[in-house]
């Protein structure tokens, strides 16, 4: 592939690296703040920024594949990795009809939409992922979408290593744009900042739960 089309692909890559932050510090602020809207947005758009990175190195398209293969050899990525996983290659597929599925097999059953907390401590301990619409587990940091779980912590550490090699790359081809910027290091703290992401002053607070929690749909 050739190097200028290479370098608008790394380019974006750190778009989206940077936009993936700037979600993990408004997740951040709206656990402090328990603001549930907050917290959900920023989830939401940690997820679709992770979709992005994961289709353009993993690609599940034919017509992708050379370019993936090209981005992933530039920046030493292999092939099977956390994030070439197909529940975020197809994270926002279809989204409708995904809609539609998860409430039709989640039809007359015990469901938990929109809840921010340690669910094994509250009313719904016994949800089945499969029947949890949107929910943030703050015990084990796992975010819950349509029936379909993500370890946070995990998904952060990869995209912090992504981000690291795309950043190394970035710098080569346009050291222009970081003379004033500190240039990244190769054991430099990573970002997104994993360990920030649900802040201990938050967990500590018995409110938290409380005022972000919604109960269950009611079944009718």
């Amino acid at each position: 592939m050739d190097m200028n089309v290479i370098g608008l692909h790394i380019h974006e890559l750190r778009n989206q690296c940077r936009f993936i932050e700037a979600s993990v510090d408004i997740l951040n602020q709206s656990m402090e703040k328990q603001a549930s809207v907050g917290v959900f947005f920023g989830l939401q758009n940690i997820m679709l920024g992770t979709n992005n990175i994961s289709r353009t190195l993993w690609t599940p398209r034919k017509k992708g594949k050379e370019r993936a293969a090209s981005l992933r050899k530039t920046l030493d990525l292999p092939e099977k990795y956390p994030l070439n996983n197909d529940s975020i290659l197809s994270l926002v597929d279809h989204a409708d009809e995904a809609n539609d599925q998860w409430i039709n097999q989640s039809k007359d059953q015990y469901i938990l939409y929109d809840f921010i907390g340690d669910i094994s401590k509250s009313q719904h301990k016994d949800v089945e992922s499969k029947n949890i619409f949107r929910a943030f587990d703050t015990a084990t940091k796992i975010y819950t979408y349509l029936g379909t779980s993500f370890n946070l912590d995990a998904l952060l550490k990869a995209l912090a290593d992504v981000n690291n090699r795309v950043n190394q790359v970035h710098m080569r081809l346009y050291p222009d744009q970081w003379k004033e910027e500190p240039a990244p290091k190769e054991k430099a703290k990573e970002k997104p900042d994993a360990k920030k992401t649900s802040p201990k002053k938050t967990g500590a607070k018995k409110s938290a739960v409380k005022k972000t929690t919604k109960k269950p749909a009611a079944k009718k």
